[in-house]
């Protein structure tokens, strides 16, 4: 299936939830990634992203689904409203920044719960790169939790 026609799906999709043309902006990667932009009024913002992110994640997934079960092959979707995945990535590494000196000036675990798997992801990825402590996730959902353990000396 062509990116038109994926773009055409995705569009058609955020018109039933009243999204204008001029809302909505989809970049293809050379990755094989749908970046989908959506800009917003800051006073519906909050409908569209949810308590946590739960609503963009439920949106990106169905987009997902259904861009699958045209294509048969599950998209790489990055959906995005009024930059929440950036402010919420910087909010996620400097958590992360903070557990990681509690970890090791009181050299005991700490617990980092209420993340979804997108979430600890990045928490993971930011931790490994700076080497000096390691983590796990630990859980059955939804209650999987991000522990954050200190190398011992």
């Amino acid at each position: 299936m062509t990116n038109k026609k994926i773009q055409e799906i995705i569009e058609n999709i955020l018109g039933f939830l009243s999204l204008t043309d001029d809302q909505i902006k989809i970049n293809f990667t050379d990755e094989d990634q749908i970046q989908v932009n959506i800009s917003l009024p800051e006073d519906i913002t909050g409908i569209f992203i949810g308590r946590g992110g739960e609503n963009i994640n439920a949106l990106r997934l169905i987009l997902s689904l259904i861009i699958s079960q045209r294509t048969n092959t599950w998209p790489k979707l990055r959906l995005n409203v009024n930059d929440y995945q950036e402010k919420r990535e910087e909010y996620l590494t400097d958590l992360a920044k903070d557990a990681v000196e509690k970890a090791q000036e009181l050299q005991r675990e700490i617990i980092l719960p209420n993340l979804s798997s997108y979430e600890r992801r990045i928490v993971h990825l930011h931790v490994e790169s700076l080497g000096t402590v390691t983590t796990e996730s630990r859980g059955q959902e939804p209650r999987r939790q991000l522990v954050v353990i200190p190398k011992t000396k």
